[in-house]
Parts: structure tokens; C-alpha cells; sequence
């Protein structure tokens, strides 16, 4: 029997990591790619590389390498990223170029070597974790909102040009309940405004509240059984299904005036 192949950025830990089991748990080989090479999961057919996707060089070397020694993969889900928490006066040139190789960059290099091979193939499936941030925009977090938003619009481009083969999902989720913000990258809380104390504290307790990654994984699995394609929302009740809608209804001024009292307390 052929045993299907899946390549995870971000595969040892939070969402990548319940993915990573549930596909192991369906005879998958799965290709975790991570910052540090940790062991996130413990199963023969589990195979954890280490790259820093922020390197856009040592990116373009893994992907030639791993295309020298391994198939088409069945399956890629850009899944890797971070948060970065400033004043947009106080974002370093580091952290805006940093974050936007993590969150954009590398995921539409690994769609370029990968979406024709499956094309040529005529197989494969390729998932995209964008983000709700597409649509409400999170404070002190313009990188994270602008790269997921080319992300999701590299993912539409994509499904525009490919018919058939491969499949693309804009999976753009919600707010997921892991150690998404304990590594963010912020200042002390004594070089915080009071804006940005009240927007941190809102989006600790929107996190808190959240539902954790293995409901993110088995969303993202299901669209996957069901053979979606597209735009798909992820997260809790509200954040997947009414939040989208709702967005449809709301102008600009509207929205902006939402999140300012939300965020802005």
C-alpha cells in the first residue's frame, strides 16, 4: 500500500502537532518542519526537520534538497507562525521582515515548489492557515494582519489559476487556545501605553476562551475529507460561522468603531 505523504511547518507543537498526530493516526508519513527540532510527536513514521523559516535562504535550500530525495507530498499545510506585539513606531526592521518571511514568504515558496509537482501529478492539496485577522484586524499586530491577508490572497490567486489539481483551502482561523501568545514578541509591560495594556488583555481573554488546537486539526482535517476547497473559517462557534456573515454587513467606519471599543477599553 502507498502511504500517503504530508509536509507541516509548524508540525511540533499547537495546531501542527494535532495535525501531525491525527495524520499519523490515518497511515500518513508526516514531514514536521519547526525553528527547533524538539519532538513533538513519537511515531516511526514521523519525520521532524529543522529550519528557520525566516531564512529565506536556508528555506530554498530545504526545498531543493527535500524535492532531490522525496515524492511529491500528498499534502502541505503552511502552518508556522508567530506574533509580534508594538507600536508600529517600534517595529524593528528585523521583526516586519522576519514576520512577513515566516508568515508569507516561506509558505508562497513552498507553494511554488510544491503546486506544480501536484499540478503535474494531478494530485495533492495544499492548506493555507490565513487568519480571521484577514477580516478584523488585530491591534499593535499590522505584520501578522498584512502577511496572513496576502497569504489568504496568494491562497484565492492560487485557486484561480490551478482548475483542478492541486486543491487550495484559505483556511482562515480563529482564535485557537495555545502558546501562541506566551511567544509572541511584545515589550515589557512598563514600555506598554494604557492602549496597548487594554488591547493585550483583550486578546489574552479572547485566547482563553478560545477552543484548543486538536479542534482546530480536526476542522482543518474535515475540510480536508470533505474535499473543500476555497475559503473556510476555523475556531470557536461564533469566530467560524457568524463572524464572516456579519463582517458582510458592516461598513468601515462600523468595524473600526467595533474593534476600537472592544480593543480600547
Amino acid at each position: 500500500m502507498t502511504i500517503k505523504t504530508a509536509i507541516i511547518t509548524g508540525g511540533s507543537r499547537g495546531i501542527g502537532k494535532a495535525l501531525s498526530e491525527i495524520l499519523l493516526n490515518r497511515s500518513y508519513k508526516v514531514f514536521s518542519i519547526s525553528r527547533s527540532a524538539n519532538h513533538g510527536v513519537d511515531h516511526e513514521n514521523y519525520v521532524e526537520f529543522q529550519l528557520d523559516l525566516s531564512d529565506q535562504d536556508a528555506v530554498k535550500s530545504f526545498l531543493s534538497d527535500f524535492s532531490a530525495k522525496h515524492d511529491v507530498p500528498d499534502l502541505l499545510i503552511n502552518n508556522a507562525g508567530y506574533g509580534a506585539f508594538f507600536e508600529w513606531a517600534n517595529f524593528s526592521d528585523k521583526d516586519l521582515n522576519n514576520q512577513m518571511q515566516v508568515l508569507f514568504t516561506s509558505p508562497a515558496l513552498f507553494c511554488r515548489k510544491f503546486a506544480p509537482l501536484m499540478a503535474k501529478k494531478k494530485s495533492g492539496t495544499i492548506i493555507n492557515l490565513s487568519s480571521l485577522a484577514v477580516l478584523y484586524p488585530l491591534p499593535y499586530m499590522p505584520i501578522y494582519n498584512a502577511a496572513k491577508s496576502a497569504l489568504s490572497s496568494l491562497t484565492q490567486t492560487l485557486i484561480l489559476e490551478y482548475n483542478k489539481h492541486p486543491q487550495f483551502i484559505d483556511f482562515r482561523m480563529g482564535d485557537i487556545k495555545t502558546s501562541f501568545n506566551d511567544a509572541s514578541l511584545k515589550p515589557p509591560v512598563d514600555g506598554q501605553n494604557k492602549k496597548m495594556k487594554s488591547a493585550w488583555l483583550q486578546i489574552e481573554k479572547q485566547l482563553n476562551h478560545s477552543p484548543g488546537p486538536d479542534v482546530a486539526a480536526e476542522q482543518i482535517i474535515s475540510a480536508l475529507d470533505k474535499r473543500k476547497a476555497g475559503t473556510i473559517y476555523g475556531g470557536g462557534v461564533f469566530q467560524a460561522r457568524i463572524a464572516p456573515h456579519l463582517f458582510n454587513f458592516l461598513g468601515q467606519y462600523l468595524l473600526m468603531r467595533i474593534l476600537r471599543k472592544r480593543y480600547f477599553k
